[in-house]
């Protein structure tokens, strides 16, 4: 398929961009940069109202008591909630034999791990064989997706009885809207303990909470003091408690980029608060830089969405050791596309852009977007469109670790335009066929490509789907 526009983006480089070194002007001006260290108190400090009389009492004790915030206009409505550890908390509590025990969940690569084996070093993504040389008595637990898949939504069931505006970012990550509950704000603090004490009893499962204005603030609150941590960060106050947070901590910065930007002195949110706009677009591009530049002021554009239908969609995977046979990874790029096929065509959408990620061993990656000249959810031609993409960017003898297939801005699933066109008409008959022969039998019942059908050879090892290097994250 014919592309009629192209945006690519790389990781940036570890020594970082010389665009980088030009636009902060030298060693020089980067020594300047002064560390604001303002930082916010572990929790909110809320005062008990004076009752000098029977009358104040009573309007003391309507008004919500002593955990009442100021003001509904003076409250951060968004909250994120992530479940701390999610794969391996799940399975603590499936298997009550593991808990206190550093537990690993993965396929020869760390898709999880317990605070057990964090506290002993593990760290996620790690190999196998290196997580078990620093914590030899892991235990390793394969992991099923669909473990988890119930899981969570039994835990946005339990938000949901909070709030009908709650948006699941991720399998274990949700953002909620409280501004249309004002009924809440009489003591909002107590209500955020309530909903994680609830999620602990009724699941097993403990979270981490932050309450902010916007979702890059309540998403950086929630991970400071986990596990079970909780902060609420007050309107106003967001500069001052990102100040003295280290860079890698904002939603957005990859760690090159953090890399790049500790070269030049910059190492916490506030210095990075002093670089101005046009320096950051400068250096990193000016999607990155504005975003980059919005983000270490707090801002954020984004509101929480109930949508049904997400604004992408992706399917990716971590290979085990890496590889670079062509025919497999050909074999998982076809998986992928109908993977996401599938998914439109559930969804009854088609989309315009097509995307494909990779990452080395040595973890170097790789992004480019492809706009496509009509709208799709046929995975021939979203496969077509990958595997260009992936030509380009696959150009270094390094194993690739890691592989995913992303689309975006969707259309609905009109066919007008294929009404007589015998060939697309066949294909949406196939397609619509093959999804009814999968939704009763199961995703390997039917393969219609020849290269996803050979990833069989590799890995058959489930009985519904077909479990590539990550089969907990297999979908």
């Amino acid at each position: 398929m014919e592309a009629c526009a192209e945006k690519t983006s790389g990781a940036c480089p570890r020594g970082g961009a010389p665009h980088l070194r030009e636009a902060f002007g030298g060693e020089e001006e980067s020594e300047n940069l002064e560390t604001i260290k303002q930082t916010a108190g572990p929790s909110v400090a809320l005062p008990r109202p004076e009752r000098s009389s029977c009358f104040a009492s009573l309007a003391w004790f309507r008004s919500g008591g002593p955990g009442k915030l100021p003001s509904p206009e003076k409250v951060p409505h968004i909250v994120h909630v992530d479940v701390d550890a999610f794969f391996a908390s799940v399975e603590q509590v499936l298997n009550p034999r593991l808990f206190g025990k550093p537990v690993l969940v993965g396929c020869g690569v760390v898709a999880s791990a317990s605070y057990e084996a964090k506290l002993r070093g593990v760290k996620t993504a790690m190999s196998f064989g290196d997580a078990l040389r620093v914590c030899p008595q892991a235990i390793v637990v394969p992991g099923k997706y669909e473990h988890y898949a119930e899981f969570a939504e039994r835990l946005r069931r339990i938000l949901e009885t909070y709030t009908p505006a709650v948006e699941a970012a991720a399998l274990d990550d949700f953002y909620i809207d409280f501004a249309g509950d004002k009924r809440l704000y009489a003591d909002f603090q107590a209500t955020l303990r309530r909903l994680q004490a609830e999620i602990l009893g009724r699941t097993g499962l403990s979270v981490s909470i932050g309450a902010a204005r916007t979702k890059v603030v309540a998403a950086i609150a929630s991970g400071l003091e986990r596990p079970r941590g909780f902060r609420i960060v007050l309107p106003e106050t967001e500069e001052a408690f990102l100040a003295a947070l280290p860079v890698e901590k904002l939603h957005g910065v990859s760690h090159a980029c953090a890399g790049a930007l500790a070269e030049r002195g910059v190492t916490t949110i506030g210095q990075l608060r002093m670089i101005p706009k046009a320096v950051l677009v400068a250096a990193f591009g000016e999607a990155t830089g504005e975003r980059i530049w919005e983000r270490a002021r707090g801002l954020d554009g984004r509101d929480v969405s109930t949508l049904t239908t997400p604004k992408t969609v992706s399917r990716e995977t971590t290979i085990e050791g890496g590889t670079m046979d062509m025919e497999f990874l050909g074999g998982l790029l076809a998986y992928l596309s109908e993977r996401i096929g599938a998914t439109l065509r559930d969804y009854g959408k088609q989309a315009r852009t097509v995307g494909v990620r990779l990452r080395y061993v040595d973890q170097y990656s790789g992004h480019q977007t492809v706009r496509l000249q009509r709208a799709t959810n046929d995975e021939r031609e979203l496969l077509a469109a990958g595997r260009e993409i992936f030509e380009k960017l696959f150009s270094r003898r390094v194993a690739i670790g890691h592989i995913g297939v992303s689309v975006s801005d969707f259309d609905a699933n009109r066919r007008q335009n294929e009404l007589f066109d015998t060939q697309a008409n066949r294909r949406w008959c196939l397609n619509r066929e093959a999804d009814r022969v999968r939704g009763r039998y199961g995703w390997n019942a039917v393969m219609l490509s020849v290269k996803g059908l050979g990833l069989r050879n590799y890995d058959s090892t489930k009985r519904n789907r077909l479990a590539v290097s990550t089969p907990c994250l297999s979908r």
